[in-house]
């Protein structure tokens, strides 16, 4: 009888197909896992300018905090501050963290927004919005802040803050807006074009913006508004109905946020506030970086100083719409009360 030679699986076959196998159950299992854990995360839209006073909020997506409160952020990113507070009312965005404007307080005192935290700081030691003349104003006599009167200066939009920085610095230094010539360019471009070419004396511009014509002297920065004049420059807002109707979205918002700020605060300022880098700074400044698209070396000379709990400077929120009103920027009645939402606003203690 003959024998046939039976055909053998190498040895080694069966457990490699069994090694394929498993991590294909793996990699579906995996899958199905983070397919349910995105359906179960509620997707929340932040509007925003490319801007190192949203630090916070770069933060808090970047780390995860948002995430871990259940909520997957999508952040959207707009050209103008003015075009912010409109996208929040009309619920193309649900959160929104911007400098304060007119536009902002128009809707907020209509009842359709509600300032729930505070943002970004002047401060001193901080460089935000400095003041910047030309080459020919400066050597023409226009080197401090109590020299404005009778000089140009460029904003970007009227009732914006930059606007509002000039009224404050007019308060101070003892002079009327009436003395200086405003000019509203509409961009920051367009505010670093003409006071380089002397189109305009000076301009109340953001640091970001004007680096490149200060390095090559076609800018001189003769002072910073928070060394002058401390206030809130920015703040987070949501739509009224938002805060009513969807209390724990907002609270879950605020405390993944609150992260953020903690954490831009412990990087850029000591126990007291005061400038001084923390051995985060490096990390914090890479994640803004990616965010605004500027060279880290820019953004850490351009820091914005944040309050670690995200604290509203409250007496000067409504010092500001009292001031918008003053401009017949802002109509009747006055609702101003009603704009800072005490709910969910952790208020700055006076000084």
């Amino acid at each position: 009888m003959k024998t046939v030679a039976k055909l053998s699986t190498p040895a080694t076959a069966v457990p490699r197909v069994v090694f394929v196998g498993v991590l294909l159950a793996i990699v579906l299992l995996t899958n199905c896992a983070q397919t349910e854990i995105s359906a179960q995360l509620t997707e929340i839209k932040i509007g925003l300018l490319r801007s190192v006073q949203n630090g916070a909020v770069y933060i808090a997506n970047e780390k995860g905090y948002f995430a871990a409160e259940g909520l997957a952020a999508r952040l959207t990113f707009f050209n103008t501050a003015q075009e912010i507070p409109a996208a929040v009312a009309s619920y193309a965005v649900d959160f929104a963290a911007v400098g304060t404007t007119a536009s902002l307080y128009r809707l907020a005192n209509e009842g359709r927004l509600r300032i729930i935290a505070g943002a970004a700081h002047e401060a001193a030691g901080y460089q935000l919005y400095g003041l910047a003349v030309s080459r020919q104003a400066y050597q023409a006599g226009l080197k401090s802040f109590k020299d404005i009167p009778g000089h140009s200066v460029s904003i970007a939009t009227i009732g914006a803050p930059a606007h509002y920085s000039l009224a404050l610095i007019a308060e101070r230094y003892g002079f009327d807006l009436s003395a200086v010539r405003i000019i509203p360019l509409q961009s920051y471009a367009n505010m670093v074009s003409a006071v380089s070419a002397g189109q305009a004396d000076a301009g109340i511009i953001p640091a970001t913006e004007m680096k490149s014509a200060i390095s090559n002297g076609a800018l001189q920065v003769i002072g910073w508004i928070g060394d002058e004049v401390p206030w809130q420059v920015s703040v987070v807002f949501t739509a009224s109905e938002m805060t009513n109707e969807r209390a724990d979205t907002v609270m879950r918002f605020l405390r993944a946020y609150r992260l953020g700020a903690r954490d831009y605060h412990d990087a850029f300022a000591d126990a007291d506030g005061r400038r001084k880098n923390g051995r985060t700074a490096a990390q914090i400044v890479s994640i803004i970086a990616r965010y605004i698209g500027h060279p880290t070396e820019q953004i850490a000379s351009e820091i914005a100083y944040v309050d670690p709990e995200a604290r509203l400077d409250v007496k000067d929120v409504l010092r500001q719409i009292s001031w918008y009103r003053a401009q017949g920027l802002l109509s009747s009645p006055d609702n101003r009360e009603a704009i800072v939402d005490k709910r969910y606003v952790l208020p700055l203690p006076e000084r």
